[in-house]
């Protein structure tokens, strides 16, 4: 049986030490419990599909999972690995929200926030999210693997560098350059390995 390996990248250190900086410790801790959350989605979605988890790469946005398997995942197959930890991050939402409503409390309010932002920015159709995976499986599907490439390689400069856009005017107005950091990162890292 081979050892499940966990990795981190620079990205992922960089990323942590922008939000040390910015965001509070409550902030941090919310965040980690919505991400922790939203990966169990796409490991569950391996494991029913009948992978497993073989390594776990921390990146600058988000983890990288590389499910071990005896076949590879079908381009149908590899959406609903993508779309489990988005799905998985807005039904943390929806819990922490109506937690909020029934007992009160800011936290559930801040995770109810932040679990969806990490859903919904993990659908954005650029190659390390996993909108980038679904893109490239359809494409690949429609039109093969190498269109597929491309096509998910060009949208994703093109989006990250309108987040890159969106993060400069978020510093000017705020100071907050941790979206900067990201779509910098994004635009340096364009191929989708999720």
């Amino acid at each position: 049986m081979a050892r499940k390996t966990i990795h981190s990248t620079g990205g992922f250190w960089l990323i942590l030490g922008a939000l040390l900086l910015a965001a509070s410790l409550r902030l941090l801790f919310w965040a980690a419990v919505a991400a922790a959350v939203h990966e169990l989605g796409h490991v569950a979605a391996v494991r029913a599909l009948g992978g497993r988890v073989g390594s776990f790469r921390l990146t600058g946005v988000g983890a990288v999972i590389q499910p071990r398997r005896e076949r590879m995942f079908s381009y149908g197959e590899e959406c609903l690995v993508a779309l489990a930890g988005p799905a998985a991050s807005v039904l943390l939402a929806i819990g922490a929200a109506a937690w909020g409503r029934h007992f009160g409390g800011a936290d559930a309010y801040l995770l109810t926030g932040v679990s969806l932002a990490l859903g919904v920015f993990n659908l954005l159709p650029i190659g390390p999210l996993d909108g980038g995976r679904i893109l490239r499986a359809v494409a690949s599907r429609w039109a093969g693997p190498d269109a597929g490439d491309r096509v998910c390689g060009l949208l994703t400069k093109v989006l990250a560098a309108g987040l890159a856009a969106l993060g400069v005017w978020v510093l000017g107005k705020s100071g907050n350059f941790t979206l900067l950091l990201c779509a910098g990162w994004l635009l340096w890292r364009r191929e989708g390995s999720r």
